[in-house]
């Protein structure tokens, strides 16, 4: 009677997993960092849209400009707007002025009047999720920097029926 071999193999699939997870792993945390860029540039599309809308609405005066009085009611209303369709947890210094992020406001033609436009700068940093980025980049540790700048036409010039002297932007 002949005994039959069996060959066994038990440490060969625990080499070529060996090898082969670091490679899955970048890939993965590459695909989630990659979505997790896009959503935070449509994300602050989006605020920098909204709030260009709302000061084509409501114009501050250019005194309230440089630098920004962040206490004026036509400018805090115009960062509530930029702030109103962005995911607090994830974006909520985005018109703060922290980490290097950035919010201005200008007159481009250096009027204030009816169908001038009225511009809207907005810089964020959106850092990355995942160790990844921070491995294989050097200078920026994965940051990636979105400069956003929005003109829209003054539509209004702030006024407002329950404001003091029905306009609500004060020079």
């Amino acid at each position: 009677m002949m005994l039959q071999r069996r060959t066994q193999r038990t440490g060969q699939s625990m080499v070529e997993m060996a090898l082969l997870l670091p490679f899955i792993i970048m890939i993965i945390f590459g695909i989630i960092d990659m979505g997790w860029y896009i959503f935070g540039y449509a994300t602050v599309y989006q605020a920098a849209r909204n709030g260009a809308e709302k000061a084509a609405e409501i114009p501050p005066y250019p005194s309230k400009l440089s630098p920004l009085d962040r206490s004026d009611l036509c400018v805090s209303s115009i960062l509530s707007a930029t702030l109103a369709g962005t995911p607090e947890v994830l974006f909520r210094d985005i018109a703060s002025g922290n980490s290097g992020n950035t919010f201005g406001l200008s007159y481009p033609s250096g009027k204030r009047q009816l169908g001038e436009p009225i511009q809207l700068d907005l810089v964020y940093n959106i850092q990355p999720l995942t160790p990844f980025w921070r491995l294989i980049t050097f200078g920026s540790q994965g940051t990636m920097r979105v400069q956003m700048a929005t003109r829209r036409s003054i539509e209004s010039l702030g006024d407002n029926p329950n404001s003091p002297n029905l306009v609500a932007c004060q020079p």
